[in-house]
């Protein structure tokens, strides 16, 4: 049964990527795209990424591990693409989270430097 399930999941997110590339293809240029879509894309594609850690770590021996250098690969993605959205002076300071963010990158900035010692 999970097989079948993890099968199921992988077309589905194959179709919707498949979407997205055509509507990609389908604009001139970049910066023609819809309003959304390429933030859509890279959803859609963290998603794949997010469904194939978890089926690749179910093969491996330590999972959790696995699983770690993944969701750190991930959140510096992320990390970087809200240095370039701060950059481009596209994220307020009063945008909603941002102060929870903040701390969180504080405590995550703390607890790097002590395991790093």
């Amino acid at each position: 049964m999970a097989d079948t399930t993890s099968d199921m999941v992988r077309t589905h997110i194959k179709e919707v990527r498949t979407a997205l590339n055509a509507l990609e293809k389908g604009a001139d240029r970049a910066d023609r795209l819809p309003e959304g879509v390429r933030d859509l894309s890279r959803a859609v594609d963290g998603v794949r990424r997010s469904v194939w850690a978890v089926l690749e770590a179910q093969h491996t021996r330590d999972y959790a591990s696995f699983l770690s250098r993944v969701r750190v690969r991930r959140a510096t993605e992320v990390c970087e693409e809200v240095l370039a959205d701060l950059s481009a002076e596209a994220v307020p300071r009063t945008t909603p989270g941002a102060e929870i963010f903040r701390g969180t990158l504080r405590e995550l900035a703390h607890r790097c430097k002590r395991a790093s010692q």
